[in-house]
């Protein structure tokens, strides 16, 4: 079974990581262990590599928050996989959480310098620090009261209207900055942006109810290798009362920013039955074979966040089926000792506090139907 190909559905997650790491905020809400080394006191500062914060090259995006699926030409998408243009999204939600004020998927130049520095997002703001790149074009959603801020929110001189979300609170803009590269201009012009139905999404929202059920199947048997050449089994629900399996991407911001979040939710609720694995679906190109470079990239987000759950690779069979057809990262779902999904399947990410929560109700549940 292959990896859905050439295909990105943006995950954000109101109030809980979109503002952080889209948008007004710090890029990350994460817990201080009481002793952690320098790498995990990197994370845990908010410092993140401006190469971990750009969009992998793809024909399609589909961002359901923006209510868009954009597709860029196949030249500029040449120029992303060779380093000569990186994307970034954007997004800034409203006060009270109850959408966005804007979201914009952006095509910029960086100098070597940019591509290879890091950023503290507990003291600078990511969005100042996007708006401050080299801008080439935009494509962008805002509130309808922001459009006369439209230079100063994208870095641009030159919008064309595309169209308006369904309920007109909100405007679509195609944004060129004049002053870049006219071949550059050219080809950004030539994305295809199709308006959808803007969507919430995330952890709490009710996308939720869109996720595919499974409770009361079994994973049934396979044998997988983790991130370092361990091979693991069904047996590893066999020690705990519920296991979280979380699915994950390492070019998925959200689902980066978790990890420490879900690693401290593995420690502290241990006495209770309760584990963590990891899932990482990048691994594996389209061909089934290991891409090196993710799997470099999971080694060293792994060793950065001191986390001790596995990170696991797909197997052929992709956890005999229940691995294919997602979507949206991150994903999470509950297994029981048994092998047997239970609970909720979750799209999205979450705080630890939420997590918590959710935990907590999949155990009590697991217990009233034991």
């Amino acid at each position: 079974m292959k990896n859905k190909k050439n295909r990105y559905r943006a995950v954000v997650t109101a109030g809980v990581l979109c503002a952080a790491v889209f948008g007004a905020g710090p890029i990350l809400k994460l817990l201080a262990a009481e002793e952690t080394s320098e790498m995990e006191q990197e994370i845990m500062d908010g410092i993140v590599r401006v190469s971990d914060l750009v969009l992998p090259p793809l024909e399609e995006y589909e961002v359901p928050s923006m209510g868009v699926i954009v597709s860029p030409p196949e030249s500029l998408i040449e120029r992303m996989e060779q380093k000569k243009v990186a994307m970034f999204l954007n997004e800034a939600v409203l006060d009270d959480d109850s959408g966005i004020q804007y979201s914009y998927l952006s095509w910029n130049i960086l100098t070597e310098e940019q591509w290879n520095a890091e950023i503290d997002l507990m003291e600078d703001d990511y969005s100042d620090w996007e708006r401050s790149l080299d801008h080439i074009g935009i494509v962008g959603v805002y509130q309808a009261e922001l459009t006369e801020q439209l230079d100063e929110l994208t870095g641009c001189d030159e919008h064309q209207e595309l169209g308006e979300s369904a309920d007109g609170k909100c405007k679509y803009y195609l944004s060129i900055n004049t002053e870049a590269d006219e071949e550059l201009t050219a080809e950004v012009h030539q994305v295809c942006t199709t308006i959808t139905e803007m969507e919430e999404s995330g952890l709490f929202s009710d996308a939720d109810a869109a996720a595919p059920k499974f409770e009361g199947a079994s994973l049934g048997e396979f044998t997988m290798q983790d991130i370092n050449g361990q091979t693991w089994t069904q047996e590893m629900f066999q020690d705990y009362e519920l296991t979280m399996v979380n699915i994950f991407t390492t070019w998925c911001s959200p689902c980066v920013a978790e990890i420490p979040e879900l690693e401290e939710l593995r420690r502290s609720m241990a006495d209770q039955g309760v584990n963590v694995v990891g899932v990482v679906m990048d691994i594996l190109d389209e061909n089934g074979e290991i891409n090196q470079e993710s799997l470099e990239k999971a080694k060293l987000l792994a060793e950065r966040t001191g986390v001790q759950y596995p990170f696991l690779i797909p197997d052929a069979a992709y956890m005999n089926g229940r691995l294919t057809g997602i979507e949206a990262f991150p994903e999470t779902f509950f297994v029981d000792k048994n092998g047997n999904i239970v609970g909720e399947t979750y799209s999205g990410s979450g705080s630890l506090e939420e997590w918590k929560a959710v935990v907590e109700k999949e155990l009590a549940n697991l217990k009233e139907g034991a």
